[in-house]
């Protein structure tokens, strides 16, 4: 089912994204030290992402289901979001990564 975003959420995707162009060599760089044998265990409490605090901040307001106070809309919005090519900057694993 496609939902439409609000202006809002657009613009703050819009921002996202483009501050996402600006810090994806730090961001590259800070997960790189990383250990990817470190990460790659798929048990509970495992470290998926790693997303800097601004960037978090334009996330929620892009992604809003992502602080659902309903566990189960926020776990599907979270795993939704995971699947997306705007999460590849976030993943600790470099494995997982491709831009």
């Amino acid at each position: 089912m496609y939902q439409e975003h609000s202006h809002i959420e657009e613009e703050a995707l819009l921002v996202l994204k483009w501050r996402q162009t600006v810090d994806y060599a730090a961001l590259d760089k800070q997960m790189d030290m990383q250990k990817d044998e470190i990460v790659t265990d798929l048990s509970f409490g495992r470290l998926a992402l790693q997303i800097p605090e601004d960037h978090y901040e334009l996330l929620t307001m892009a992604f809003p289901q992502l602080q659902n106070p309903d566990a189960t809309v926020k776990t599907l919005a979270w795993k939704k979001f995971m699947k997306s090519d705007i999460s590849l900057p976030y993943k600790v694993n470099s494995k997982q990564r491709s831009m």
